[in-house]
């Protein structure tokens, strides 16, 4: 199975995940602020993870960067 890492924890980086998961994928998303993620990771079951930014990297074979355009 594909993993994705999304790195940023945001309205859009939550969305993208619970689509991939929606689709089958293992999601990672890379935060901050873990306790920011604890509802969502929840809401979406056994296939939602959080972590740091790094743990995210490692985690996908697939990285996505959902971040302000001013912080890429």
């Amino acid at each position: 199975m594909i993993k994705i890492g999304i790195l940023g924890s945001g309205i859009v980086g939550q969305t993208l995940g619970s689509g991939f998961i929606k689709h089958g994928y293992q999601v990672m998303i890379g935060t901050r602020n873990i306790a920011k993620l604890i509802q969502w990771a929840t809401a979406e079951g056994e296939h939602a993870h959080t972590g740091s930014f790094n743990e995210a990297a490692d985690f996908g074979d697939i990285l996505v960067l959902a971040c302000k355009g001013i912080a890429a």
